[in-house]
C-alpha cells in the first residue's frame, strides 16, 4: 500500500489517549485509553471500486467487512529509527475484509484478531457529508449494549470491538472519502485504582507461561479470566485461564487455600503505550460493570505477549487496576439505559472529521501493471541486491537487433529487468512458422504473412507491460559482400543513416540477426560510437553469446597495421592493455554473401528449441550485469580496460559486480550440456573493429560501406588480411619440402 492509503493515523506525541470521562471532583484519575487507528490497503479501495461497479451499484445498504488488529510492535521488535517514536494502535482493513461479513468468527489468527464492521457507501460525496454521524454511532451503540444485555458478547466476546466505516469513492478521479468509527460506551468514569503493574512482576514466572502458553492452546481468545489459585501448601500460584461464558456460569469459587482465586480478566492489547491501555478495554469495563455488579474494581490484564517470546517476550503485558464503580453511581444503576457512545476516528489534522485518499497515481490499471511488474525488483532490493538502481534500468535505451526468435526472448527478459525502453529493428514478416518459437507474436500476427515483426513485436510488447516504450523499424540492415544495384543506392543510404542514428541514441545493443554479413555494420557502428553491443548467435546445438569490447578512443588516428604477417595479431591500446574483441575478431575472412543460392534448411534458422531461450536469457544476463558495474555517463576504453583487460581471464570468471561476473564470451553446447568462458582479445586486422576501419569510416563515412558492400576483398585489403595471405602463401613456396628417402 501507499503511504497516502496506509498512513491513515494522526501522528501524535505520547500519550496518544484520551479519557474515559471528566471527573473533576473524583480524586483518582481517570483510566486513559489509546484509541485505534485505522490503516487502509490499497487493495481494500481497488475491491471497493469492483463492487461498486458489479455489484452495489446505487445501493447504500449496510454491507459487512471485517478488519484485523493485533499485538502492537513494541520497542524491542521495532528498529532503532522508530523505537523512540509513539506508534499508533492500528486496525488493518484489506480486500480480504470483504470476505468475512456476515459475523464471521473464524478469521483470527496467530497475530491477528477479526473486529466486525459495517460499511455505508455514498453514492455522491453530499450524500456522504449528509450522514447523520450521532445517530449513526448512537444506533451502533445501542446494539453493542442490547449484545452486552443480551448474552451475545459473552458467548463471543470479539463482538465487543466493531466499527463503522462510511465512504464515498468517485471512480473517475480515484478519490476516496472515509471516516471511521469505533464505538465505545461509556456508562461512567472508570478511575485508576492504582498505578498499572507488569505481569511478571505481579506473579510468578511460571504462572506468567502458564497463562500465556494456555492462552494459545485455547485459541488466542481476545477475552478471557486468568484465575491464580494458591497451592494448598500456600506456595505459587496455580493457573487455570477461563472464557467468559464459563466464569460466569461458575459462579464464586474457592482456591487451594479456602480463599477466592484472584482473577484478571484478560484482552488483547494493541497498545503500543507502556502505561496506558488499547481502545478495546472500554467496551470490556463496561461488559464487566453489567455482569459482574458485585465487582466495585477488577485486576485487567493486558495481554501483550505472545508465548514464543515475539514481540518482546513476557515482560510486555501489564495488569491495570480499575475502580467499577464510582462515586453516587451504585452497582446496577440505569442497567436499561444505553451508556453514551463516542468513538469517531480524528483526521490527519488531529480534528474530528473525514479522510481522503487520492490514489490516481497508484490506481490506474496500467499503474497498478507497472509496480505489479517491478515487485521482484523491489524485493531484490531488500537482501539479495540493495545497490540495483530500478530507475536507471528504466531510463536505460535498448535496440534490439532482430525481432526473431532470438529478438522476441531478449525483449520478455528485459521487461524482467525492469527495462522499459525497447525498440526493435527488423525487415521480415510474421510468418505461420512463427508463433510457436518467438513469444512475441499470435496466430492473428502470422495469418497473411502482412504483419511487419518490427512493428508487431513493439506493440505485443506494449500489451504485455503497458508502460514500455516501444517503436519498430523496418529496416534491412546493409550487408558487406551483397552489391547494390544503381535504383537502390539512396535506399540503402538511408537504411545505413537511420542505423547510424539508432545505435548512437541507444545505450545497449543486442546483435540478434541470423546472418554473419548482417552483423558486420551493427559491430563496426558500436564500436566507432562507444556503444556496448552483447552478440548472440545459435547453431542447430551451440551458440555464442559475447559483448564486444569499448574502444578506448575509436577516433584517435592509431598507428599504421603491421605490414608483416608475423607481427602480433592482438590490438594494443594506450597503456599497453589490450582491448575486447568483437565477433570479427577470430576470423582472417571477411564477411561475404552467405545468403544466395541455400536451400531451405540453410534458409531457415534450424535449431533445438530450447537453445534460443537459454542464449537469449544469457545475453540479457550479461548485458544487465555489465550495466550494474558500470555507471552510464561517457564510457572510456580506460575504464573498460581497467576493469576488464588488465585482469585477463579473471573478467570472464571473476566478480566485478554484485551479480556476478562480466563474462567476454560464452559458448555453450546442448549435446553435452556444456558452457565454456572464454576471453578474447581484439584483433589489429578486425574487419568490424580494427584501428584502420574505424579511420576509414570516420574519414569517408557512407562511401567506405558502399565499397565494403560491391568489392568483396575491400576489407580484406584495407585491414592487411590479402598482404598476410600472400606473405602466407610465399612462406609455403619457399619451403624445402626434403623427401623422405636418403639421398647416396
Amino acid at each position: 500500500a501507499t503511504p497516502k492509503a496506509t498512513m491513515a493515523a494522526t501522528t501524535t506525541t505520547a500519550p496518544n489517549t484520551t479519557t474515559a470521562a471528566a471527573s473533576s471532583s473524583s480524586t483518582a484519575a481517570p483510566v486513559k485509553f489509546q484509541p485505534l487507528s485505522s490503516c487502509v490497503d490499497v487493495s481494500f479501495w481497488n475491491l471497493l471500486s469492483q463492487k461498486k461497479l458489479d455489484e452495489f451499484k446505487l445501493s447504500t445498504e449496510p454491507v459487512p467487512i471485517v478488519g484485523t488488529f493485533g499485538m502492537a510492535p513494541h520497542a524491542a521488535g521495532r528498529s532503532k529509527k522508530t523505537a523512540g517514536y509513539s506508534v499508533p494502535a492500528r486496525m488493518m482493513l484489506g480486500s480480504s475484509g470483504f470476505d468475512g461479513g456476515g459475523g464471521s468468527a473464524d478469521r483470527s489468527g496467530e497475530d491477528e484478531y477479526p473486529v466486525q464492521g459495517t460499511l455505508l457507501n455514498a453514492n455522491t460525496v453530499e450524500e456522504f457529508k449528509a450522514f447523520d454521524k450521532r445517530g449513526l454511532i448512537k444506533k451502533e451503540g445501542e446494539a453493542l449494549w442490547k449484545e452486552i444485555r443480551d448474552g451475545g458478547c459473552t458467548k463471543d466476546p470479539r463482538r465487543l470491538n466493531r466499527f463503522l466505516l462510511l465512504t464515498y469513492a468517485n471512480l473517475k478521479t480515484h478519490r476516496y472519502y472515509y471516516w471511521f468509527a469505533f464505538p465505545a460506551l461509556v456508562p461512567q468514569a472508570f478511575t485508576s485504582a492504582g498505578e498499572p503493574s507488569r505481569l511478571a512482576d505481579s506473579v510468578h514466572a511460571e504462572a506468567v507461561s502458564a497463562i500465556l502458553e494456555q492462552h494459545r492452546r485455547r485459541g488466542r481468545p481476545s477475552h478471557f479470566v486468568a484465575l491464580l489459585s494458591k497451592t494448598t501448601g500456600g506456595g505459587r500460584e496455580a493457573v487455570q485461564l477461563a472464557t467468559l461464558s464459563e466464569h460466569l456460569s461458575q459462579g464464586p469459587q474457592k482456591g487451594g487455600a479456602g480463599a477466592p482465586p484472584r482473577a484478571l480478566f484478560g484482552f488483547v492489547d494493541p497498545s503500543t503505550l507502556d502505561g496506558y491501555p488499547g481502545w478495546p478495554l472500554r467496551n470490556y469495563l463496561a461488559y464487566l460493570r453489567y455482569n459482574f455488579p458485585q465487582l466495585e474494581s477488577a485486576e485487567i490484564l493486558s495481554l501483550r505477549d505472545r508465548p514464543d517470546g515475539a514481540g518482546g517476550g513476557s515482560k510486555k503485558s501489564l495488569i491495570f487496576h480499575v475502580n467499577l464503580t464510582s462515586a453516587g453511581a451504585g452497582a446496577g444503576a440505569d442497567e436499561k439505559k444505553t451508556p453514551n457512545t463516542l468513538g469517531w476516528e480524528a483526521n490527519a489534522k488531529g480534528r474530528p472529521g473525514a479522510r481522503v485518499v487520492d490514489l490516481r497515481a497508484v490506481f490506474d490499471p496500467k499503474t497498478l501493471a507497472r509496480t505489479s511488474a517491478d515487485l521482484n525488483l523491489k524485493l531484490m532490493r531488500w537482501r539479495s541486491l540493495p545497490s540495483l538502481d530500478i530507475e536507471r534500468l528504466k531510463r536505460t535505451r535498448v535496440l534490439l537487433l532482430g525481432a526473431g526468435t532470438l529478438g522476441c526472448y531478449v525483449a520478455r527478459a528485459l521487461l524482467g529487468w525492469g527495462v522499459r525502453k525497447i525498440d526493435f529493428v527488423d525487415n521480415g514478416k510474421v510468418s505461420y512458422s512463427n508463433p510457436v518459437r518467438q513469444p512475441l507474436y499470435d496466430f492473428k500476427d502470422s495469418v497473411g504473412a502482412k504483419t511487419m515483426k518490427a512493428l508487431a513485436a513493439a506493440e505485443n510488447l506494449n500489451k504485455i507491460c503497458p508502460s514500455v516504450e516501444s517503436r519498430g523499424y523496418v529496416l534491412t540492415i546493409p550487408m558487406p559482400g551483397h552489391k547494390v544495384p544503381e535504383s537502390q543506392v539512396e535506399q540503402v543510404r538511408k537504411a545505413f543513416e537511420t542505423l547510424k542514428e539508432l545505435i548512437s541514441a541507444h545505450d545497449l545493443i543486442f546483435l540478434l540477426t541470423d546472418s554473419r554479413e548482417s552483423r558486420w555494420l551493427p559491430s563496426l557502428l558500436a564500436a566507432a560510437h562507444g556503444k556496448m553491443l552483447v552478440n548472440a548467435a545459435l547453431g542447430f546445438d551451440t551458440f555464442v553469446v559475447m559483448r564486444h569490447g569499448i574502444r578506448n578512443s575509436p577516433h584517435t588516428p592509431p598507428a599504421p597495421a603491421p605490414a608483416s604477417a608475423s607481427a602480433p595479431p592482438a590490438q594494443e591500446c594506450k597503456g599497453g592493455r589490450r582491448d575486447l574483441g568483437c565477433y570479427f575478431c577470430n576470423d582472417v575472412v571477411a564477411p561475404t554473401d552467405s545468403l544466395s543460392d541455400r536451400t531451405l534448411d540453410q534458409q531457415c534458422t534450424v535449431t533445438r528449441p530450447g537453445a534460443a531461450p537459454i542464449a537469449s536469457a544469457l545475453a540479457v544476463e550479461v548485458g544487465i550485469s555489465w550495466l550494474q558495474r558500470q555507471h552510464m555517463s561517457s564510457q572510456s576504453a580506460a575504464a573498460e580496460s581497467k576493469a576488464g583487460i588488465e585482469k585477463g581471464a579473471a573478467d570472464a570468471v571473476g566478480g566485478d559486480s554484485e551479480l556476478g561476473a562480466v563474462p567476454h564470451q560464452l559458448r555453450g553446447g546442448l549435446r553435452r550440456f556444456e558452457l565454456l568462458t572464454i576471453t578474447g582479445h581484439a584483433y589489429s586486422r578486425c574487419t568490424a573493429c580494427s584501428d584502420p576501419v574505424l579511420k576509414l569510416y570516420k574519414d569517408r563515412g557512407w562511401m567506405f560501406v558502399s565499397d565494403a558492400m560491391n568489392k568483396p576483398q575491400y576489407l580484406e585489403d584495407v585491414t592487411g588480411l590479402t598482404q598476410m595471405k600472400k606473405e602466407a602463401e610465399s612462406m609455403l613456396e619457399d619451403i624445402d619440402w626434403a623427401d623422405d628417402e636418403d639421398e647416396d
